[in-house]
């Protein structure tokens, strides 16, 4: 019996480039959605974002980027066809009929201008949920802002609040938004499809990265209400010590500690061999500890300078102490733990590009484990989606073919990236 996926029959159609919004219709795919990639052949830049193999996009370069197989067309279809044609435009109208959802992160305003807002397709298809993935939606003084993730991490009070204490603000992540988005988009369309099957009805979803990254500072919200400044603290705590990140024997070789109360100090001393400077009646209790923390920090690192980074988690870890080393993303790709839970998936997608290895989602689903079953190439599904979906037949398709309305490839003399 082949297997069911939770998503299986769900079509969804999207129109998406860059990292958040192909964040979270992957995770759709994975779970068995139809998921149409909407691409054009003006606008390669997800295909030319690589990484390639050493660096170095090969022959065909718009099929072998590694993020296509992360996030941009992992167990999607890709339909490459340009709907700004007016025979591509009455293609994806007829491909609305039949689906289920039609996503988008264009800036608010195209989308009415191609015919494909809200209101004009649920007059094709009544049950339709749209969803607009945008850096500040589509109602609002800054609701035609351009962004890029960064400057979303600022404009939701994200960067403000990161840095090293005394310091000026810091980006905490370049990708953070973005995967904070994405899984927004998914939660949101799995809540919308939910209605719909008890109600029958499609939905409208207007949804922000900007907003999604003020949901996540929450504290600090409710803080500004009371006059209560947040300091930054980079890898310190409000109260905790010692709370850091410290150094370790090799090269640029960290650990991560994170000390809560005085039964996980007393720990962390046996672990240190019970040092003359840990007695200090300055370090006895918490407040004691965080009022003196940088001569703690620096005691710490001290002590840490001289260890191996992964005996030394594995001490205080059988202590009871949390800490946790700095990986590097070469230590992930080996690292014994993740092999045993087998959440690093090793893809063969072309022969040019040999074996590497993916992250899994992470969460375990007994019977549906969600992986890499497939990764589209540019128009690989072209045919087949517009003639199952939108019920076209070959000579329509040939047509549409001759007139550059879809394609497979780059346009002749398209240069690598």
């Amino acid at each position: 019996m082949s297997e069911v996926l939770p998503l299986q029959g769900v079509k969804v159609l999207t129109l998406e480039q860059v990292h958040a919004l192909p964040w979270g219709t992957a995770l759709l795919a994975d779970l068995g959605a139809q998921v149409i990639r909407i691409e054009s052949v003006a606008h390669l830049q997800d295909r030319r974002a690589g990484p390639f193999v050493d660096g170095k996009p090969g022959e065909e370069w718009w099929n072998e980027g590694g993020n296509l197989v992360y996030y941009g067309t992992r167990n999607k279809q890709s339909l490459c066809l340009e709907v700004t044609h007016p025979a591509g435009k009455e293609v994806f109208l007829k491909l609305v009929k039949n689906c289920d959802v039609v996503t988008d992160n264009f800036r608010p305003g195209t989308m009415r201008r191609l015919g494909f807002d809200h209101e004009s397709l649920t007059q094709i298809n009544p049950r339709i949920i749209t969803l607009s993935s945008t850096a500040y939606g589509y109602t609002g003084p800054w609701r035609s802002a351009g962004s890029r993730a960064r400057t979303v991490d600022a404009a939701c009070g994200m960067s403000y609040l990161t840095g090293y204490e005394g310091g000026p603000s810091v980006r905490a992540s370049n990708n953070y938004m973005d995967h904070s988005t994405g899984n927004n988009v998914a939660y949101a369309l799995l809540l919308a499809l939910y209605r719909r099957n008890k109600t029958g009805k499609g939905m409208r979803i207007d949804l922000t990265m900007q907003e999604t990254g003020v949901s996540c500072i929450a504290p600090a919200i409710l803080e500004a209400q009371h006059d209560i400044k947040r300091p930054r603290l980079g890898c310190g705590h409000l109260w905790k010590s010692p709370h850091n990140v410290y150094p370790c024997a090799g090269d640029d070789r960290w650990i991560a500690i994170a000390v809560a109360n005085d039964t996980e100090w007393a720990a962390m001393q046996q672990v240190m061999g019970a040092p003359a400077w840990a007695q200090d009646a300055r370090f006895d209790s918490v407040t004691g500890r965080w009022q003196n923390r940088h001569e703690l920090d620096q005691q710490v690192a001290e002590w840490t300078a001289t260890q191996d980074a992964k005996d030394l988690m594995r001490l205080l870890q059988a202590q009871g102490v949390c800490a946790g080393v700095a990986l590097t993303a070469a230590d992930l790709v080996d690292d014994s733990h993740l092999k045993q839970r087998g959440f690093l998936q090793e893809f063969n997608r072309f022969p040019a590009v040999g074996p590497r290895k993916f992250a899994r989602r992470p969460f375990r689903m007994s019977e549906q484990p969600p992986g890499i079953r497939s990764v589209a190439t540019m128009g690989e599904h072209n045919e087949v989606v517009l003639r199952e979906v939108a019920g076209l037949s070959p000579e329509e398709i040939r047509a549409l073919a001759e007139q550059s309305v879809i394609a497979d490839r780059p346009k002749a003399g398209e240069q690598a990236p």
